[in-house]
């Protein structure tokens, strides 16, 4: 086969050249000038494949111009551009056009289009073949009487093999085929009818309304308005249908029908073929939900960069408000007029470091500690915490019920993280509901062996499922598809808080290898999330330290920190824990200071853009000074340069902004190794 490819576009033919290459030969042209040439050669194409929008001569101008010549009027030409405008298609169906495929285009389609037109070209060349023959043999049969008796019953003979020839075409055509009288009833029908939509045989069909009789899903005023089409045009072309089968099964059909006229012009019956495109159509539908997956996906990997960056920087400005005031308490007698004011500020920059928190917790990637926890402990915990009584009082008209299932398998992950999805959820939950109503938390054990909504493919085992389910108005179908996307909930929504809450809840459920499935109407909402299960058991919590069982003892530690401000909280804070605190501002200082003096830690920062950073310097230090104890510390969250340092030898990681139990706790747990 011979195949033109028309497009002024290089990329567009080799990409179709291609594509088509499967089929035969195919000859390339850049214009419309081209294609005519070509077309009108000793050697014309057997399809051509066609863009529209080229300079000179369009594509319809060509089609038209090979329409309206004998000898090219018949070769089938496919129309594939990216013209999308209202009566683009239509257009080039009246011009001529076989078929019409937009751009961008799914390879897989294309083909299965070329295919079905190749393969009828072939049928129509045949049959144009066989009626010249019938032709010359009538011809002949003029030359006299005794002729003409003898070759009349040839002609005979012929036209019904010719006619048996003909029966084996449309029974043996790979679509659905019927033959379909003028009134709109089924003459008859192939075997692939019968097969595919499960007949027993032809006579369940023959002599039934042929539109009324498709098992069509659709409405029937759509099968009413294509028998007046085919009526009124003689013609169908390309129409979309969903089809049932006698067992129940679904096909997506493309509806093609010409009608047969006599010598005189007079209609005799009609040709209708189905084309399945059943699997064509579920891979087109399944690679733009892969599309619509990688797209959401990528959006949220960018705002998590942006948040990690924001979070980094706040950490940092933050670390005066936080750590400053924790100082200036432990100066001040209790009964200070400016005590008040103080934790004020300080318990300000607690709740700021939280927000940061929650931008850290969107950083997708990022690395967090992971403890054997379970859900119905989090859930009876943050039921008698301060957040839920007051949320609690502030909504009275709310009820908070609770189903935890005994023997809940336990879960590996952060109780920081899983807790405040938990409190978000409620919170969300609580939201929902405008007048009065119910807010349901239960857990329970399932075993996933089957995918869950949103998700092409699930772990098989056992989960822990923590659901939260309220009455309230439900979420619209369309905002339910972004309500995971940072700052949607607050910006378009109009949700109090943040914007950031189910931006949290959806990091923290995928950095626990978990899914979500939402479902939400008119009655209310509920967000089930599953967590793989372990049958660790729980570890038993450290007692909560006091000042004094973290204090040091005069030891030695190097404060390694590019920010000026950072490296004045930390000696501060170090002095107050009772330690003698040096400072340097790089990487490369701290190197040179070691080299002339040892020290008993180090406190690193990990992120220090002018020179080596935090991970770097270590790798040096310890050349110099073999396993030289320091502790990490980072405004980011827990990074793979983090654990590459901790490989090499470094201690526990804090993170920014400092807090006196935190620094101390990390720093006597290191130099007691």
């Amino acid at each position: 086969m011979r195949i033109l490819i028309v497009d002024d576009e290089l990329v567009s033919r080799e990409k179709l050249r291609k594509i088509m290459s499967a089929f035969g030969q195919c000859i390339l042209a850049e214009n419309g000038k081209d294609a005519m040439r070509i077309a009108s050669s000793q050697n014309p194409p057997d399809l051509i494949l066609m863009d529209i929008l080229m300079p000179g001569m369009d594509g319809y101008e060509v089609c038209k111009k090979l329409k309206a010549k004998r000898k090219t009027s018949d070769i089938p030409l496919i129309f594939i551009s990216g013209k999308s405008e209202e009566g683009d298609e239509s257009k080039g169906f009246e011009l001529g056009a076989v078929d019409y495929i937009r751009k961008p285009f799914n390879p897989s389609i294309v083909k299965a289009r070329v295919r079905t037109h190749l393969e009828l070209k072939k049928y129509r060349d045949r049959l144009e073949e066989l009626v010249d023959e019938r032709t010359l043999e009538l011809n002949d049969a003029t030359k006299n009487m005794q002729a003409e008796m003898i070759e009349r019953k040839y002609a005979e003979d012929a036209l019904e093999a010719e006619k048996f020839k003909l029966k084996e075409y449309f029974e043996n055509l790979p679509i659905l085929a019927y033959k379909v009288t003028i009134d709109g009833k089924i003459a008859d029908c192939n075997n692939v009818v019968i097969k595919t939509l499960g007949f027993a045989s032809k006579n369940d069909l023959i002599g039934k309304p042929f539109f009324s009789t498709l098992h069509t899903l659709d409405t029937q005023e759509k099968a009413k308005r294509l028998f007046e089409i085919w009526k009124q045009k003689k013609k169908i072309k390309n129409e979309e249908l969903r089809i049932a089968t006698r067992k129940g099964g679904i096909l997506d059909v493309l509806l093609n029908m010409d009608t047969i006229f006599d010598k005189d012009g007079i209609p005799i019956h009609g040709l209708s073929t189905h084309l399945d495109v059943t699997e064509l159509k579920r891979a087109d539908e399944k690679q733009k939900s892969l599309e619509n997956q990688l797209h959401r996906a990528q959006k949220m990997e960018s705002l998590g960069i942006m948040a990690g960056g924001i979070a980094h920087d706040l950490n940092n400005i933050l670390s005066g408000i936080v750590s400053y005031p924790e100082l200036l308490l432990m100066d001040i007698p209790m009964d200070s007029p400016l005590r008040k004011p103080i934790e004020t500020i300080r318990s300000s920059g607690i709740k700021a470091v939280d927000v940061v928190a929650d931008l850290l917790t969107i950083t997708r990637g990022v690395a967090i500690g992971k403890d054997v926890l379970n859900l119905n402990n989090l859930v009876t915990e943050y039921l008698g915490s301060a957040e839920h009584q007051i949320l609690e009082r502030a909504n009275p008209f709310v009820k908070f019920k609770t189903e935890l299932e005994s023997g809940l398998l336990n879960t590996r992950g952060s109780e920081t993280h899983v807790r405040k999805t938990l409190l978000n959820l409620v919170f969300n939950a609580t939201e929902a509901i405008e007048e009065s109503g119910t807010v349901s938390i239960s857990a329970e054990n399932r075993y996933l062996d089957e995918p869950l909504k949103g998700y092409e493919d699930v772990r098989q085992g056992e989960y822990a499922v923590l659901r939260i389910a309220d009455d309230g108005c439900g979420i619209s179908q369309k905002d339910l598809e972004r309500i995971f996307e940072p700052f949607y909930t607050k910006k378009v929504m109009n949700r109090s808080g943040t914007g950031l809450g189910l931006a949290v809840v959806w990091n923290t459920v995928q950095d626990h290898n978990g899914y979500i499935n939402v479902n939400s109407n008119e009655n209310g909402t509920a967000f089930e999330l599953y967590f793989p299960a372990t049958r660790q058991e729980l570890l038993v919590r450290e007692a909560t330290a006091s000042l004094e069982d973290y204090l040091g003892r005069g030891e030695t530690v190097l404060v390694v920190d590019d920010e000026e401000r950072q490296r004045e909280i930390a000696t501060k804070m170090l002095a107050k824990l009772g330690y003698n605190a040096e400072a340097v501002s790089s990487g490369e200082e701290a190197t040179t200071y070691v080299k002339e003096r040892s020290v008993d830690l180090i406190l690193l920062d990990m992120v220090m853009p002018k020179g080596i950073n935090g991970r770097e310097t270590y790798e040096e230090i310890i050349k110099i000074r073999h396993g030289q104890k320091a502790v990490i510390a980072s405004g980011y969250a827990k990074t793979r340069e983090v654990q590459i340092a901790q490989e090499l030898g470094a201690g526990e990681y804090i993170k920014k902004p400092y807090t006196l139990e935190k620094l101390g706790i990390a720093l006597k747990k290191e130099l007691e190794k």
